[in-house]
């Protein structure tokens, strides 16, 4: 049997209608070979079917090709459950019914379609039979043909856009099959297995991805069939989709139903976001603070873990959704991968109730860091301490937390801290960046000895919340939480603007009263 080159390949669809109601019609007819290369061959008219065959299908109809009816009419031929089956079937039939079996086109259905698979044995021996379980666990992950053997015809029908074959999936989903069958067997000769040919194999999944290999060519030329090798005759046949359209009061239906569903999933999303959000008291604003310690580089000793907390200045007030707020953060131990780098990927959130942003760097909240090593021996090291200022402004931001570590006097505590662990460390975290209890103007850590060490990358997201004192001055409260500079500034500059943006209304409507496009009163 060969097939002609303008032949479509596999094509892919998708739907979520029942299956009941997919229906395929197949159209087939003999032709002359003198007729073949015409330029006319393959595209006929209504009034060119004399000696067409045609026969719609229902998904999973069986249809008994002369070869069934006459093994399976005689139940000393029927062995397995399912040949038991179709002899039941074709007993119960009636003389109507009987007269669509034993015809050229007939079907397989999914449970006799796993004897048409090309598949071969999973060992090196010619004479063994595939078995049941083999045919069924080499679908799974099936490997695709090299490009390079394919057609142009193919290609393109194994791209489809917008939808991926199961071959480009991680697995497999279950599939439903059908083929569509032809058979050119001679009579008076006994119909045998080679004279049956398969005209179109169909596969749905439990996805609802349909799968046709040849594709619908209803409007396209005809498929062409020879069987044989060289004095064979040849067939030409069309796969046309024939599932009933869909009813107008059904469309209507189906549009309200959707339409409901729709209205229903908004109120549903409305009932769970609410219809106001909760403000921050009078005077003050909220600071959602998002955050991830992503990773390290530059220290000195493997097997990494950060200890981190917020210093919440005076006049600020953190709340933790988790109950009471821990004294200190801390993430998991971490190992120097290949980049030279301690990923950690800990994420973190704090909500903050403070008064207005001042200006004052010093005054945010700060995140402070102490980078701990520890080894298979539990000996601890600090490996440096930093600290990260809160963004004043919304928004995303990385940030490089440069570190630093307090070092002894002399070789003794170098070699304290290579064999015991032991080395200095802070008493007072908050001593990285201002102490808490430092009161004076000018800070001096002269005499504290220091040397640097690796660097931690920080991934901070923050959403401020105020509450506007009116409903003209909105704005400037969200260009002050942008930007966060002196409130007096911006709200003149709000007003400044909004005095001209009246001003230019009020022009416009007397031009547009003088030119008599409004009625004046």
């Amino acid at each position: 049997m060969s097939f002609f080159e303008y032949s479509t390949g596999t094509s892919y669809y998708r739907s979520k209608d029942p299956l009941e109601n997919f229906k395929i019609k197949v159209r087939i007819k003999k032709v002359a070979l003198g007729t073949l290369w015409s330029s006319e061959a393959g595209f006929h008219d209504a009034s060119d079917r004399q000696g067409e065959e045609t026969y719609v299908f229902a998904w999973q109809e069986k249809i008994f090709s002369k070869r069934e009816l006459q093994q399976f009419s005689d139940a000393a031929n029927c062995t397995t459950v399912q040949e038991k089956a179709y002899h039941e079937q074709l007993a119960a039939l009636t003389p109507s019914e009987l007269k669509k079996h034993g015809r050229r086109i007939f079907s397989l259905v999914d449970a006799d379609s796993i004897n048409t698979g090309t598949k071969g044995p999973m060992t090196d021996d010619a004479d063994l039979p595939e078995t049941y379980f083999a045919g069924q666990i080499v679908q799974y992950r099936p490997r695709r043909p090299r490009i390079a053997d394919l057609n142009v015809s193919q290609r393109r029908a194994e791209n489809v856009a917008g939808i991926v074959p199961p071959s480009k999936r991680n697995g497999q989903l279950p599939t439903t099959e059908m083929h569509l069958m032809a058979d050119f067997s001679i009579p008076p000769g006994k119909p045998s297995n080679d004279s049956e040919y398969i005209l179109c194999s169909i596969s749905i999944d439990t996805d609802g991805l349909i799968r046709m290999e040849p594709d619908f060519n209803a409007m396209k030329r005809p498929y062409l069939i020879q069987t044989g090798q060289t004095s064979g005759e040849m067939y030409e046949y069309f796969i046309e989709h024939a599932s009933d359209p869909m009813a107008r009061i059904d469309m209507e239906r189906e549009s309200q139903l959707f339409r409901a569903l729709y209205q229903r999933h908004q109120e549903y999303n409305a009932f769970l976001v609410g219809t106001q959000f909760k403000m921050p008291p009078k005077n003050a604003h909220w600071i959602s603070l998002f955050g991830e310690i992503i990773d390290g580089e530059g220290f000195e000793y493997d097997d990494l873990f950060v200890h981190f907390l917020l210093d919440v200045p005076s006049g600020c007030k953190a709340k933790w959704d988790l109950g009471k707020e821990p004294s200190h953060l801390s993430t998991q131990i971490s190992m120097k991968q290949s980049d030279n780098r301690w990923h950690f990927g800990c994420p973190f959130a704090w909500l903050l109730e403070s008064e207005p942003v001042p200006s004052d760097a010093l005054s945010r909240p700060q995140l402070l860091i102490e980078v701990v090593s520890v080894d298979s021996w539990n000996r601890y090291r600090i490996e440096g301490y930093g600290y990260a200022n809160i963004p004043e402004s919304a928004g995303n931001e990385t940030t490089i937390v440069h570190t630093w570590r307090p070092v002894g006097d002399g070789i003794i505590s170098q070699l304290r801290r290579f064999f015991i662990g032991g080395c200095p460390e802070l008493d007072d975290i908050s001593y990285v960046s201002v102490p808490s209890d430092f009161q004076g103007k000018e800070l001096s850590r002269y005499g504290f000895r220091t040397t640097p060490s690796g660097k931690i990358r920080l991934r901070l997201n923050t959403v401020t919340q105020m509450r506007a004192k009116s409903s003209t001055d909105g704005r400037a409260f969200a260009s002050k939480a942008r930007h966060g500079p002196s409130e007096t500034q911006y709200y003149g500059m709000d007003k400044g603007v909004e005095d001209v943006l009246q001003a230019f209304k009020r022009a416009r409507r007397r031009l547009l009263e003088a030119r008599g496009i409004l009625a004046v009163d």
